[in-house]
């Protein structure tokens, strides 16, 4: 009786460990699928935000004047959060459409380069390199302008949506540099070596034809 008593606690452990093997292996195959899903989910988003990035500049800042009023509907039409009213009062304080129309300017872009900086399923951040030429009468060259942009932009449903809008400039990559100026003060001079002087502080470059300027919206 003892004997047989031991037999079934021996299966009854054997099935108590399967049923943990089982439930271990179905944990490990759920996790595994999950970051899969999510990593497949990541990758599709980066392609797709960066190539609906590239559309929406094209849109935004490329427009001549039979088509600028339908440009700035489209615009309007992708923005989200802050970049909405700071895209409508840049477009209203310009008087946009009316001066595009009157002046008959044709804005040209050419994406150079873009990136995805960072993304999630559901946001990304899009640097853009483009050029925009703004010609006015369609013969009169009035500038061509070398810009970067970001995009930060979430997705809606089936849709990306841009909430920001930053663009570049030298001043803003200074704005973003900690500038060291001085040593420490418990910092040690390499032996053998004395201390270099502390450079003059330069003078700010006075402004340039080359100097990217702001994109023409």
């Amino acid at each position: 009786m003892a004997g047989k008593t031991s037999g079934l606690s021996k299966a009854r452990l054997g099935l108590i460990v399967l049923a943990v093997l089982v439930v271990a292996t179905v944990a490990a195959t759920a996790f595994l699928g999950y970051r899969y899903t999510q990593g497949r989910a990541e990758e599709e988003a980066r392609e797709s935000s960066l190539a609906t990035a590239r559309d929406y500049a094209n849109t935004m800042f490329g427009y001549n004047a039979e088509n600028v009023s339908d440009h700035i509907d489209q615009s309007m039409s992708v923005l989200t959060g802050p970049a909405k009213p700071d895209y409508t009062k840049l477009i209203t304080e310009n008087n946009l459409a009316a001066e595009v129309r009157k002046q008959q300017v044709v804005s040209e872009v050419t994406i150079q380069d873009a990136g995805v900086v960072t993304n999630t399923a559901d946001t990304s951040q899009v640097l853009i390199f483009m050029n925009q030429s703004v010609t006015r009468g369609q013969k009169e060259l009035v500038s061509i302008n070398p810009s970067r942009l970001t995009f930060d932009m979430e997705r809606q449903g089936e849709r990306w949506m841009i909430n920001h809008i930053e663009v570049i400039t030298d001043d803003t990559f200074r704005s973003k540099l900690e500038v060291v100026e001085s040593l420490p003060p418990d910092a040690k001079p390499v032996p053998g070596q004395s201390p270099a002087p502390s450079p003059a502080p330069a003078a700010p470059p006075a402004p340039g034809p080359g100097a990217p300027a702001v994109p023409v919206p």
